[in-house]
């Protein structure tokens, strides 16, 4: 996974954007405000964001499951959601 001397907490900001993507989710059925939904689905890459800066200060490299996983699942989950609602300040036909 990770080298032995990576904090815990770092590991915990990497695996932070399911959570996030799971409140997107349920945030697009419940809340009637569309860009509530697209904050809290953006919310979901504060965590590797941090960590990137983290490890760029530290000059580590991280690994590349570290950072495909957590920055891959939220672009996937960006287009189906915006496929099936529209980008924030566009209908949901993209216009």
């Amino acid at each position: 996974m990770t080298a032995p001397g990576t904090p815990q907490a770092l590991r915990h900001l990497w695996a932070s954007p399911p959570p996030f993507l799971l409140g997107a989710f349920v945030a697009f059925d419940v809340v009637g405000s569309r860009e509530a939904r697209w904050a809290v689905m953006a919310g979901g890459l504060s965590g590797p964001v941090v960590v990137l800066g983290w490890q760029a200060v530290r000059r580590e490299r991280p690994e590349t499951a570290f950072v495909v996983v957590p920055l891959a699942l939220p672009a996937l989950m960006t287009v189906l959601f915006a496929m099936n609602d529209g980008l924030p300040g566009t209908g949901a036909d993209g216009s």
